[in-house]
């Protein structure tokens, strides 16, 4: 009956490997978690729209920009990426929020009376600040020349 004795002594072992093994997985998806809460540009960086640049892609989207004490106004990211102009993110929201505070700089983002202006601070989704950085570098392009950050 070695066999087992041997079982026994081991089985401490083999606990103790499991219970290391979902700690280690458990604080893994913790630290995952809390990095996608902090995914997408942070205060300081700008989304630069480079006019005439060589664009990946046309992009037919208007998106719906807030602005406080203001009527809402709307980006064409097909004329922005035409027209060229900057976003300067101000601040973002807790990851319950999911806002950002951007300022526009550039000629315009619509070519009708829901154009924007030359400036303007702008409150935007976590989503359409995804849109206007994809629509400023392209899916798969070097992003660092597009997107600078802090």
């Amino acid at each position: 009956m070695p066999g087992r004795d041997q079982d026994r002594r081991q089985f401490p072992q083999i606990l103790l490997l499991a219970v290391v093994t979902l700690l280690a997985a458990v604080s893994g998806m913790a630290s995952l978690a809390r990095q996608a809460a902090e995914f997408g540009p942070g205060v300081g960086d700008i989304v630069t729209f480079r006019p005439g640049g060589p664009s990946l892609f046309d992009s037919a989207a208007r998106l719906t920009a807030d602005r406080e004490g203001q009527a809402s106004c709307v980006l064409d990211l097909g004329l922005m990426q035409k027209s060229g102009g900057s976003l300067v993110v101000e601040q973002r929201g807790a990851a319950t929020d999911r806002f950002y505070r951007a300022h526009w700089a550039g000629p315009r983002t619509s070519e009708d009376a829901t154009n924007c202006g030359t400036e303007a601070d702008l409150v935007l989704s976590r989503t359409d600040m995804a849109a206007l950085a994809l629509a400023a570098s392209g899916p798969g392009a070097d992003k660092t020349g597009e997107l600078r950050v802090r």
